[in-house]
């Protein structure tokens, strides 16, 4: 195959020389330390260009970076002659040697279908059908289009995707917002603790209050959320709950006031602590929910006894009649 195993001058590769690269924001820590220890295990790929006075990585990209953050003057790589290997030939090897030693995130997924189509010029349909299921991806033009597009987000987004391990569903939705946006988002989401759901909401209330109010992400986040964010004494816990509560209010302003006025009128049933009276979820229905908790029959009498006094006094009423 013109393939040679040789020590080669880190000096004669190419290294902005991107070409067959599917890494993105590796953590290079662990293999320093190895190649620092014992050195090399595996020698990279690479293959000669420019009549062969210099050449470029196929696979092993980190495992160069590190020799070179290392300070080392030479590295051991399998070498091919630029005509021995087909550029979508190489790309092959570098996908699956990625794919049997550590698997791709999220991003170097969406970076080897952007590569697949703008580089190599590969169709859709055969990316669907042989290349989304390697990925472990539904093999779909729908969830292609989804995944190809996420290499557009802003790095400092694509580095919250990988480093929070953020789903395929909520990753879509921020290709929905500017880059102007985006930027706005990383800084708010990276100072709360958001899991897949609370993520979700984030992103549909911020995405529905600025559609529908005609404001920009920065115009939202500004004020009482941007105090909340930056308040030392709270923890992102904290955080993240008053920044959830102020969102739904401005997604919800007349439900947040509905809701207000019913806790008013339910503190003025004089119920016990305990029993909670819950109306229609967002007010719309005829159901309404009792939920208590009890001991003995001594303490379910007790309550009993309360509700039968609320059906007489007039905030019942009221509560009832309040929900539209």
């Amino acid at each position: 195959m013109g393939r040679l195993l040789k020590k080669i001058g880190i000096d004669t590769i190419d290294s902005r020389d991107h070409f067959f690269c599917m890494a993105f924001h590796p953590n290079l820590d662990f293999l320093r330390r190895s190649i620092g220890q014992v050195g090399l295990l595996q020698p990279i790929i690479v293959r000669e260009k420019l009549g062969g006075s210099c050449c470029q990585v196929v696979c092993g990209f980190k495992r160069l970076t590190a020799c070179e953050q290392l300070g080392l003057k030479e590295i051991e790589a399998f070498s091919y002659r630029e005509s021995a290997l087909g550029d979508l030939e190489g790309f092959h090897m570098a996908l699956h040697e990625n794919l049997t030693t550590r698997g791709l995130n999220l991003i170097e997924k969406s970076m080897v279908i952007d590569k697949l189509i703008h580089q190599f010029g590969v169709s859709k349909e055969p990316i669907a059908r042989d290349y989304m299921p390697m990925l472990g991806l539904q093999p779909s033009l729908r969830v292609l289009g989804v995944v190809s597009q996420l290499v557009r987000l802003l790095d400092e987004i694509k580095r919250y995707i990988v480093e929070e391990k953020v789903s395929l569903e909520n990753a879509s939705q921020l290709l929905e917002f500017s880059p102007e946006d985006q930027a706005e988002i990383g800084r708010l989401v990276s100072k709360l603790k958001l899991g897949e759901n609370k993520l979700k909401e984030v992103l549909t209330f911020l995405r529905e209050v600025s559609l529908r109010d005609g404001l920009t992400v920065g115009d939202l986040v500004q004020g009482e959320i941007a105090v909340v964010t930056s308040d030392i004494t709270l923890s992102r816990v904290q955080k993240t709950h008053r920044v959830r509560r102020r969102l739904r209010e401005m997604r919800y302003p007349q439900l947040i006031e509905l809701e207000k006025k019913f806790r008013e009128k339910q503190r003025g049933l004089g119920l016990s602590q305990g029993i909670s009276l819950n109306p229609p979820p967002y007010f719309e229905g005829e159901t309404f929910k009792v939920e208590f908790g009890f001991k003995d029959v001594g303490e379910f009498k007790a309550i009993v006894s309360k509700l039968m006094e609320a059906t007489e006094r007039r905030e019942l009423a009221e509560m009832i009649d309040a929900v539209p």
